[in-house]
């Protein structure tokens, strides 16, 4: 019951058996997606997106919009900028049903610049096609962070947005934004005008009421079965993947008695240790706090993260302070009222004083710094520290 029941991983399945939790951002992104206004959903990874998603796109299209899922991680990043976009509107066309055919389309028009080659085809071709109103979901737009030529889509998304008022048609046609990303990451190129539209839906954790119906899916009565989700929400916090994991592990492998203890020992078993470098969730988190740091800001951001992670003194969130908006996209922190937070009591264990200074290179520099001097030579050393403070 319970590998259909939890997901674990990928979109929620309802009709498989899989439970769907609603949250606030459900009726905010539908009621947005029914005024034709533009939104972005950029959170960290298994929040829930992806499910919003789908299952937002099933009410639209109940309701008579025509409502469109374009998955880019399908689309992949090894193609050239004609391939990347004709792929791109191929997948519009077929979920619209156009009768013309996008690629020929977009070949023939090979002489005209992207941004305007994007906007002919939705004004041109898509709108005079469809008359119903147009939801484009664009999922995983990190994705395109690795390639060189997308700022161009981003742009004719904006236009579509700010020139609504001299083309009245425009108004049927709107977009959602969904991915691991920040709207400053959109459009890259500093002459551009940066990504600076739409309404952003805050995917938060679920709250325990939010959460409650998880418990069904546990071998126990169903008072039990709440205090049984009451000590794994203090774990997880409600984060959605997390939640559904530990219930998922502890449903397949119950406890011979439930007890407190009993779900601390599942956690220690499954996240702790050699089990946490397996887990994709914190392997996410990981990459993000060292690999996938902004260039030359992982000893700050890690820096930020310990002051975070000690509480002595509030961190004020500052949405434009790029290691703030980088320590919340990796999840590991979240905003609480106007100050940053761990976000839950697995992250704080798994990511502890220890590992901050394991991985911060300032900290590499300090117990390592004068081993380095007695037996590596002086340049050496001078140049390995110096590519350790661009970290």
């Amino acid at each position: 019951m319970a590998e259909c029941f939890y997901t674990t991983g990928g979109t929620v399945q309802a009709q498989e058996g899989g439970i769907y939790l609603s949250r606030p951002a459900d009726q905010q992104l539908l009621e947005l997606c029914r005024q034709s206004r533009f939104a972005y959903v950029l959170t960290p990874r298994q929040l829930g997106k992806s499910s919003l998603m789908i299952r937002t796109a099933e009410e639209l299209q109940a309701e008579g919009f025509r409502a469109v899922t374009v998955d880019l991680s399908q689309i992949g990043t090894g193609s050239d900028a004609e391939q990347w976009y004709g792929d791109v509107l191929e997948v519009v066309a077929d979920q619209l049903e156009l009768t013309t055919n996008a690629r020929v389309w977009w070949k023939q028009q090979v002489e005209t610049g992207l941004t305007l080659r994007l906007t002919r085809f939705f004004e041109e071709v898509a709108l005079a096609e469809v008359n119903e109103p147009i939801v484009i979901f664009v999922d995983e737009i990190d994705t395109t962070l690795s390639l060189g030529f997308t700022d161009d889509f981003f742009a004719a998304i904006r236009y579509f947005y700010v020139t609504r008022a001299q083309k009245p048609a425009l108004r049927r046609l709107s977009f959602v934004l969904i991915g691991v990303a920040t709207p400053a990451d959109l459009i890259r190129d500093p002459k551009r005008t940066p990504f600076n539209i739409g309404e952003r839906v805050d995917l938060r954790d679920f709250t325990p009421a939010e959460a409650a119906p998880l418990a069904a899916g546990l071998p126990l009565p169903p008072e039990h079965a709440q205090q049984a989700l009451g000590w794994i929400l203090g774990w997880t916090g409600g984060h959605p993947y997390l939640s559904q994991r530990l219930c998922s592990v502890l449903a397949a492998d119950p406890p011979a008695e439930w007890s407190e203890a009993a779900v601390d020992q599942a956690v220690s078993h499954n996240f702790f240790g050699e089990r946490s470098e397996q887990d994709n969730n914190l392997q996410f988190v990981r990459d993000m706090l060292t690999k996938r740091a902004p260039q030359g800001y992982t000893a700050e951001l890690l820096r930020t993260y310990r002051s975070i992670w000690q509480g002595k003194q509030p961190v004020a969130d500052e949405e434009q302070n790029l290691v703030h908006a980088h320590l919340k996209l990796s999840g590991v922190v979240s905003r609480d009222g106007l100050q940053l937070l761990v976000r839950n009591r697995l992250y704080q264990t798994v990511f502890n004083a220890a590992w901050i200074d394991d991985h911060n290179p300032e900290g590499f520099w300090k117990r390592y710094g004068p081993v380095l001097k007695r037996v590596v030579p002086v340049s050496i050393s001078v140049v390995l520290f110096a590519n350790l403070r661009n970290l």
